[in-house]
This record gives structure tokens, C-alpha cells and sequence, in this order.
């Protein structure tokens, strides 16, 4: 694999974000900081990999991002994920392979910020993928239910699932609470985007070899916008439609190889999409 260094096993790296606003649990406002980590993974054999923020992004509006939540773990932040149902959500599943336990889950959303203003829904179920492997983060995608429904807040909404393959050169956005910096680590409190364009599987295949499988979709950005540590799980959209979960990247976040995520459309992906969440 072209330019690509082996290594041995899964490294798992924590970002520590500070100061984030904690609601409790189904829209009952608590007013408390808490320090907030975010976990990066890099599968077995590849040095290159990050789990993505966006970094270089520019400033979003959750008006314009309904369907985004922020997934927490025991109250720290883990990952992003997208609203797919009034009881479900879709994200990657490295961020929740070692937490599965329901009860440790809330998603935090319908706020531009991480820090107010939003709203906390307890998880009931976490389903991860069965073919999922830990290693290659193939199949990296899971389904969060949780107790309640997400009806009747404000800027709190499903997005609907992508039905047709994206050609390469569509216009694309991944969107989460991102490194404004990755030398510095600095992280903003408002949510970020970034556009990029789809790629060919050939061209993926190129950058990362046989992790590149058909069930990632692949994309990139040429002017060192990207999606880069912690927010695994977040949106890809194409054409206003759910297209996949951040997966994996390049280290250095500057867009050198593209970034990987779960496509939707992937038979095997979509019928557990199906079976788990019934739609």
C-alpha cells in the first residue's frame, strides 16, 4: 500500500475538550461544565487513520443541520450521529464498540453550540453491525434507539437516507464540532462544515488499499478542509440526503488522503439500517 506504514494493533488516542454544557436527560436544563474527550481510532495495520472532526471548517447553523446530535458517553463526548427516525439515529461503530451499554448513552442535540441551548435524550439501544470488524473498521456502522422520540423540538429533525450511488465530483458535506487547528488542538463551541467531493472507488482504493471496501464511500477537499478527530460517526450528506458516517482519514487532518465513510447504500448496511431501525 502506497505510502502507508504498518503497525501492530488499534491505538486509541483521547482529545480532551473542556467546558461543555450538560442538559439532563429529556430537555431538562442543567446548568454544569464538564470536560468532554474525544476518541480517535486507527485500525489494525494502517498508521494514517484518524476518526474525524471537521477541521478548517466553516461556522454552521443547526437550522441548517437538524439532524446532527452529539453522542455522549457517560456525559463525556465521544462521537456525532445522525437523527434517521423519531427514535434512532446512525453512527460509526468504533465509537460505540466498547460502549454498549445503553444506560451510558445520551445524544445531545438542536444547538449550534456544545455548550447551551440543547437538548439530552437517553439511549434505550445500541445495535452495532454484524459483520463489523474492530480491526479494519469495516462495516463500521451502528444504530442508537433511544427511550423517548425526538418529535416536537425545535432544530431537532431526521434527515432522509441517501437511495441512488453518488456519482464522483458530487458536492458533499460532513459537518460536527471540529479542531479549528489539529497542531493546536484548539476546538470551537460552534458546529462546523465542510464541503468536499465525492471520489471514484478507484481513487480511494489507491489511497488506502483493501480498507477501501465497497462499503466506505470516500471524498476529499482540496483546500485542507477535512474531517479530523473525534466526531466519528457525523454526517456525510450528498444531495440532502444521509450519504454515510464519518469512518476514517488521514493523520495531520490537512487532506492529503481522503477521508472514508460508511455509505449507506452498501446492500449490507442498508438492510441492517432496515431491519434495525425499520425504515
Amino acid at each position: 500500500m502506497k505510502s502507508v506504514s504498518l503497525v501492530i494493533g488499534a491505538v486509541f488516542l483521547a482529545l480532551c475538550l473542556t467546558n461543555v454544557f450538560a442538559s439532563d436527560v429529556e430537555g431538562k436544563d442543567r446548568k454544569e461544565n464538564r470536560k468532554v474527550t474525544a476518541t480517535s481510532h486507527q485500525p489494525k495495520g494502517i498508521k494514517s487513520f484518524y476518526s474525524g472532526r471537521i477541521v478548517n471548517g466553516k461556522n454552521g447553523d443547526i437550522a441548517s443541520f437538524p439532524y446532527i446530535v452529539h453522542l455522549r458517553v457517560n456525559n463525556f463526548g465521544a462521537c456525532g450521529a445522525s437523527i434517521i427516525t423519531l427514535k434512532h439515529v446512525f453512527t460509526a461503530a468504533h465509537c460505540l464498540y466498547k460502549n454498549q451499554n445503553a444506560t451510558k448513552i445520551t445524544l445531545y442535540g438542536g444547538s449550534t453550540t456544545q455548550t447551551r441551548g440543547g437538548v439530552v435524550f437517553q439511549a434505550s439501544k445500541i445495535v452495532i453491525h454484524p459483520y463489523y470488524n474492530p480491526e479494519t473498521h469495516d462495516y463500521d456502522a451502528a444504530i442508537v434507539e433511544i427511550k423517548t422520540s425526538f418529535q416536537g423540538y425545535d432544530n431537532i429533525a431526521p434527515i432522509a437516507l441517501q437511495d441512488a450511488e453518488v456519482p464522483s465530483d458530487t458536492t458533499c458535506y460532513a459537518a460536527g464540532w471540529g479542531l479549528n487547528n489539529y497542531d493546536r488542538r484548539t476546538t470551537p463551541d460552534n458546529l462546523q462544515y465542510a464541503t468536499l467531493q465525492v471520489i471514484t472507488q478507484q481513487q480511494c482504493s489507491a489511497a488506502w488499499g483493501s480498507y477501501a471496501t465497497p462499503q466506505v464511500i470516500c471524498a476529499q477537499q482540496n483546500n485542507n478542509g477535512d474531517v479530523c478527530k473525534g466526531d466519528s460517526g457525523g454526517p456525510f450528506v450528498c444531495n440532502g440526503k444521509l450519504t454515510g458516517a464519518t469512518s476514517y482519514g488521514g493523520i495531520g487532518c490537512r487532506g492529503r488522503l481522503p477521508s472514508a465513510f460508511a455509505k449507506v447504500t452498501a446492500p449490507a448496511i442498508r438492510e441492517f439500517i432496515r431491519n434495525t431501525a425499520g425504515i
